[in-house]
């Protein structure tokens, strides 16, 4: 469902200032939403359709700035005031600062990965970051504009060519969302997943921003579905980081190509997740992640791209996750932590949505850094985490196409399949590169039986499909309280 940024980009609504006293919102708002929200319901896209004026209702910035609610889907619903949030609050900047505690910070800031292919793909625990990847492109001077700006006389065709060039770059979904506010970071605080972002805008309210940038460009490129089978393991460590590099590559290339079209190419000012919902890439799952129709949840959000290239807007898509994740819950049953909720969902920060206890999911590295990194379990368990086959398409397919109110007996069945063929705990052995999940972590095979190397440690054969995933209660216990 496309979308087009009407009023906000007139030469009136540019002249708009904040009113001193309660906030005024423009009619011609109000009935373009009115007619979204109508259209939206009878196509199973749920947007608010509200139209309350006072401080705290979703229409109203903290500072009083009239706002359109975004259309985010039906898994995520803006029922209140957001309150614009600072990079600087995130897990990773608080860890760095000592505020998760001794083990976290230690864990994070000055321990070294065991394996070279580690070290080589997650900057957090190189040996020496000179040797990752993205320090060298993210260390590069910022490009300027190029002042020769082409002529745009269809930005429909536009639209087209930037997301044949984004694929072209490496993306494997591109999507194009209408600017919001309620999806930027706070004034002055931006953040790119592969290096430090600076722009003379950064003085810029999320408010005057979604209206100077019009556009924000979100890419993704999809996790390695074999190696990701591996999760809790090493190998899936390395399926994670090597295709967030690629991400940070595309991502970059494409922000050199944007410049050089003559247009405004800001990164690390929009939230992932709320861009992508907004464009279409996928729904929000149980597990927090983004849910896509190819790929599941195995995708990586990096930060996308705010620019003022006259495009036009996706909207978002209804694949069924919504209904699927009411009645599954395999990621919570799954979940080392007990971080995924089993509950309906809460209201966060303005946001109605599934929320996961992100302190829980996190603090668990320290404990398992010798088994692995990331956990991923509720991304590799997610049942629409499956190759991109004819038969996954064909399911999906059947449950997007189904009417909502039948689509829980289609989620039981499709359920049923994935434990029966898949496993309520899929645990699959995976052999990468010489690497084993069918032994523990340190442990050593060798097949070969004319070998006559002496090894250090002794020799395991180990029979079956089945992966080793470590013991993780005890240590889980150290953090988790289980109810």
């Amino acid at each position: 469902m496309a979308q087009t940024i009407e009023w906000m980009n007139s030469p009136e609504a540019k002249q708009q200032q904040a009113p001193p006293g309660p906030a005024t919102v423009d009619e011609r708002v109000l009935a373009r939403r009115a007619r979204e929200a109508k259209k939206a319901k009878a196509t199973a896209v749920n947007e608010a359709d509200r139209v309350s004026t006072d401080i705290g209702s979703p229409l109203v910035a903290p500072d009083g700035t009239p706002r359109t609610v975004p259309n985010l889907g039906r898994t995520v619903t803006m029922v209140g005031m957001v309150t614009n949030v600072d990079v600087n609050d995130g897990p990773h900047p608080k860890n760095i600062r000592g505020e998760l505690g001794k083990a976290m910070n230690h864990w994070y800031t000055k321990t070294v990965a065991k394996d070279p292919l580690m070290r080589a793909t997650d900057s957090s625990h190189a040996a020496d970051k000179r040797n990752f990847l993205t320090t060298h492109t993210n260390a590069t001077s910022k490009g300027v504009i190029n002042p020769k700006k082409p002529d745009v006389i269809d930005p429909k065709a536009l639209s087209k060519h930037i997301k044949k060039v984004a694929k072209h770059l490496g993306a494997d979904l591109v999507g194009i969302a209408a600017a919001n506010p309620a999806f930027m970071y706070a004034s002055g605080s931006r953040y790119v997943q592969d290096g430090e972002a600076n722009d003379k805008y950064q003085s810029m309210t999320p408010d005057a921003l979604a209206k100077r940038f019009p556009f924000v460009i979100q890419t993704t490129v999809a996790w390695d579905h074999d190696t990701l089978q591996a999760h809790r393991h090493h190998i899936g460590d390395m399926s994670y980081h090597h295709t967030s590099m690629k991400n940070a590559m595309v991502m970059k290339a494409l922000e050199g190509y944007i410049k050089e079209m003559g247009y405004t190419a800001i990164r690390g000012a929009v939230n992932p997740q709320g861009a992508g919902l907004a464009a279409g890439l996928g729904e929000l799952g149980r597990n927090g992640m983004m849910i896509s129709e190819r790929f599941g949840s195995r995708i990586h959000m990096p930060d996308p791209i705010l620019t003022d290239m006259p495009l036009i807007a996706d909207g978002p898509i209804d694949l069924g996750v919504e209904d699927f994740c009411k009645i599954c819950r395999k990621c919570a049953n799954n979940c080392p932590t007990n971080s995924i909720s089993f509950g309906p969902k809460v209201i966060y920060n303005g946001i109605q949505k599934y929320k996961i206890n992100w302190l829980t999911c996190y603090k668990i590295r320290p404990y398992v850094a010798d088994h692995y990194g990331s956990c991923l379990t509720c991304i590799a368990v997610c049942p629409f985490t499956k190759p991109d086959a004819w038969w996954r398409r064909v399911g999906g397919k059947i449950l997007k196409t189904t009417p909502i109110k039948a689509r829980p007996l289609v989620v039981r069945a499709l359920k049923w399949i994935d434990d029966t063929f898949w496993g309520e705990f899929p645990s699959r052995r995976v052999k990468f590169m010489g690497y084993d999940t069918g032994l523990k972590v340190g442990e050593h095979n060798c097949t070969d039986p004319s070998c006559t190397a002496n090894h250090k440690e002794p020799q395991k054969i180990i029979e079956g499909d089945v992966g080793f995933y470590a013991p993780i209660k005890k240590q889980t216990d150290a953090f988790v309280k289980r109810g």
